[in-house]
């Protein structure tokens, strides 16, 4: 028999490459522990994310603890990290200009989850300019993200689908309850003392939400810095207004603000989270427990 060197040729190289098409195909693209890879934007949408994952899931943030998502700027690492990931989380409304590129770079058909999709988002004062990306501080919302998030786990990890739908009931019914606390702790503020003046314009929804009159030195995004007419505006409010108390940020520069302080003879009420959770393993380094502790410091500050 004669031996066809060319079709011989052609049968090991399937054989060689089979393997490598089948390992880079589908969704199987988990860890070596088998657990789903995912990366979200911020570290407030990751800690949901791991509510809802639980233990099927290895999650990271691209934007760390007290980081400012706004002016953030990419690390080396950061591409590696998405384009090793399986499912990329973020928050939407403007907030993430830098993970576009990151995402695009990343090749292939990258799953992104757009967290507050089914949200309305609300815009500045005027009715224009970039949305408020801050949906989180309303807890409502929140439900919102979780929902999403529950349904890109389950679609893309179908045999673990009622362990993804059990861990969401369970949050869902921690955020339900979170709400209906925040409404009750509001309540015990006299209603002429409801203002929040923080650092940035970041409290609109909770504002909003929980019945609080909110004022930030800087706009909805830290990019934009704030002008002298602004601080004049702000002094002459706290000053007019007689307001006891003011609110810097985690992960804003506080000086500004300390010297509105200074100036008008308003306490620094506290350092408030806002576009970022705590320190891991501290009762901050949850959405639920920044929240709480965001109540907490605000109604002491103005009760």
């Amino acid at each position: 028999m004669r031996i066809n060197s060319k079709r011989i040729f052609k049968l090991f190289t399937i054989i060689l490459i089979t393997p490598i098409i089948l390992g880079c195909g589908g969704k199987d693209n988990k860890t070596n522990s088998g657990k789903i890879r995912t990366v979200s934007s911020i570290t407030i949408i990751n800690d949901v994310v791991k509510n809802i994952g639980g233990d099927k899931i290895e999650a990271v943030s691209i934007c760390g603890v007290g980081l400012d998502p706004h002016t953030y700027k990419p690390k080396p690492n950061d591409p590696r990290l998405i384009s090793e990931s399986d499912i990329v989380f973020i928050n939407g409304f403007a907030l993430e200009h830098w993970i576009e590129e990151m995402v695009r770079n990343a090749g292939g058909n990258k799953k992104v989850v757009t967290v507050t999709e089914g949200l309305t988002p609300m815009t500045d004062e005027k009715g224009y300019g970039d949305p408020d990306p801050h949906a989180w501080f309303n807890v409502q919302n929140v439900k919102t993200y979780a929902t999403n998030i529950e349904k890109a786990l389950s679609e893309y990890d179908k045999p673990n689908a009622t362990y993804y739908k059990q861990n969401l009931d369970t949050y869902l019914k921690k955020l339900d309850s979170l709400d209906a606390w925040i409404k009750t702790e509001i309540a015990m503020i006299p209603p002429e003392k409801r203002v929040l003046i923080t650092s940035h314009d970041a409290f609109r929804y909770f504002g909003k939400a929980y019945g609080l009159e909110v004022r930030g030195l800087q706009g909805i995004s830290t990019e934009a810095k704030a002008q002298t007419e602004d601080v004049k505006k702000l002094i002459d409010l706290i000053k007019e207004r007689k307001l006891s108390s003011v609110f810097i940020e985690t992960s804003v520069n506080p000086k500004l603000l300390e010297e509105i302080s200074k100036e008008t003879g308003a306490t620094v009420g506290g350092t408030l989270f806002s576009d970022s959770v705590g320190n891991e393993g501290t009762p901050e380094g949850t959405y639920t427990g920044a929240v709480t502790f965001n109540v907490n410091t605000i109604v002491k500050a103005l009760k």
